[in-house]
């Protein structure tokens, strides 16, 4: 099986078939006998919201991601040499760049009929911007297999371990070194010995086995009570928000209403006060 293109299946693919998607690519490939591509796959993380996005516009714009590398390339050279109108210039364009990815990302999520919330926008414009000045973060986000932005735990990147891409700057713990494959390993064959069959597996391997996969799919429900807690989440800010954002329109209108019954009281006074005058006007001229 190849890992790079289930890698690429999962990231590319629509945010809620990866779960079933990566649960079917990992039976395969333990149905075929490689264990170490399936617990490899099983490993891999659902994207956030924000980070399939990235994903999204970086695979769908190649255009745009080139003109981010090239920006980040005359923002570094322009840094170094100490050009102040190249800075200046460099700086108008990563304005333009932002705006355009973001209007990108906005449209991916409006076709795809995902509610963006502040967060999330807030989360893939700071990726954006972090791919400008940091070449890890850059390297990264070109893969276009960001399992999390950088707001979020780095950790979550979804590369295979064995994937030859740069851990971004901002992780604070070290990327685990590539494991080393079976096939990688020379294995001393002697020309007088005969290699013996193999023995039929033991109970406490079947049973071991038995238990991986059981301890597999509760991590995957976990994993999918996880992401449902998260969406969960992230829709009840959004509605506090919304409340939040009537509340104070509300108060802006009842302020005004308040306002308006004071000026309404003051012009009843004054009319009051006139009509007084003016009956007392109407009483001395009959008493004339």
């Amino acid at each position: 099986m190849d890992e790079n293109a289930v890698v690429d299946e999962l990231y590319a693919g629509s945010r809620d078939d990866f779960l079933p998607t990566r649960t079917e690519r990992s039976k395969q490939a333990r149905a075929a006998g490689d264990r170490e591509t399936a617990a490899r796959i099983t490993a891999l993380r659902k994207p956030t919201v924000g980070a399939w996005l990235v994903n999204q516009v970086v695979r769908r714009h190649p255009d745009q991601v080139a003109a981010l590398a090239e920006l980040a390339e005359r923002m570094r050279t322009a840094h170094q040499h100490g050009d102040g109108e190249q800075i200046r210039a460099a700086g108008r364009d990563r304005q333009v760049l932002l705006r355009d990815l973001d209007a990108l990302a906005r449209q991916t999520a409006e076709s795809e009929g995902i509610r963006l919330g502040a967060d999330a926008a807030g989360q893939v414009t700071t990726t954006f911007q972090a791919a400008l000045v940091d070449p890890a973060a850059l390297a990264a986000v070109r893969t276009g297999r960001l399992a999390a932005t950088v707001e979020q735990d780095a950790d979550l990147m979804g590369l295979l371990p064995e994937i030859d891409a740069p851990a971004p700057m901002w992780s604070s713990r070290p990327r685990p070194a590539p494991p080393v494959r079976a096939e990688e390993i020379p294995e001393p064959v002697s020309p007088v010995e005969e290699i013996p069959e193999p023995s039929p597996p033991s109970r406490e391997l079947i049973e071991a086995n038995e238990r991986e996969e059981e301890c597999a799919a509760a991590r995957e429900r976990a994993e999918q009570g996880l992401t449902s807690a998260q969406d969960l989440a992230a829709r009840t800010r959004e509605e506090a928000d919304e409340a939040r954002a009537r509340f104070n329109e509300a108060r802006q209108i009842h302020d005004a209403a308040l306002e308006a019954v004071a000026a309404a009281r003051a012009a009843l006074a004054t009319a009051e006060r006139e009509a007084r005058a003016a009956h007392q006007a109407v009483v001395a001229l009959r008493d004339q």
